[in-house]
């Protein structure tokens, strides 16, 4: 199975950054069969992004989350089948969009619902305080579509990795109570863990925040991965 890098931008590169970001990228990025690099890039630029990874081999876009609901009179709402054709996965439930935003266990169903029905792979994110309750409201069917990612709830962790056992311990624990799906692991990957973080045993992929700000920066991260 391939690795998966997953790129998660957030809020930082605004639109003057976007091409040059690309540029850095695309110059350093050495595709290998091996890996599947992941752009969780803002609705706004997912169009223009789309458009200048077309000939990345390896590298596919993520939405930074969609809406719980079908297309409908849901203002503000980006639905999950109108990224059909354009990304190939969602990220749902990362601790700043239920932190920040208030997103609940419900809205996070209804995001994987609504991705899956799209044809899209969610990203789910957990932290180990409320694995029961979020696995308990998802339907069966849509736990074998998901990609999990285990991200500490602790925002002091999303900036130091967690410790080797802590992270194999907590990837194990996550597979064992969806039927092996694959786990992915997201916090504090630098250039300098990146490696180690996606070897460990059971990890299946990483999930970079600040160190993927930087195209060369990233696109040596990930050429970095055997």
């Amino acid at each position: 199975m391939k690795k998966i890098v997953v790129a998660n931008w957030k809020a930082n590169l605004g639109p003057t950054r976007v091409e040059d970001w690309l540029q850095d990228f695309s110059g350093k990025y050495r595709p290998s069969a091996s890996v599947q690099v992941v752009l969780t890039v803002p609705f706004l630029y997912l169009e223009r992004v789309a458009g200048k990874i077309v000939e990345l081999e390896q590298v596919a876009l993520a939405a930074q989350g969609v809406s719980p609901f079908p297309p409908g009179s849901y203002t503000g709402a980006t639905p999950a089948a109108w990224l059909k054709g354009l990304v190939s996965y969602t990220l749902v439930g990362h601790r700043e969009r239920c932190h920040y935003f208030h997103e609940d266990i419900s809205s996070i169903a209804g995001q994987v619902r609504e991705s899956v029905a799209a044809g899209l792979q969610p990203v789910l994110c957990f932290d180990r305080g409320r694995k029961g309750e979020l696995l308990a409201a998802l339907d069966t069917g849509d736990l074998e579509q998901i990609i999990l990612a285990y991200t500490p709830g602790d925002a002091v962790q999303l900036e130091i990795a967690a410790a080797s056992d802590e992270i194999m311990d907590a990837a194990a624990s996550l597979a064992a109570s969806v039927g092996g799906r694959p786990v992915l692991y997201g916090g504090g990957v630098t250039p300098e863990n990146a490696v180690d973080l996606i070897n460990l045993e059971g990890i299946a992929g990483i999930m970079v925040g600040r160190s993927c700000l930087d195209g060369e920066i990233f696109a040596a991260m990930v050429n970095s991965i055997p």
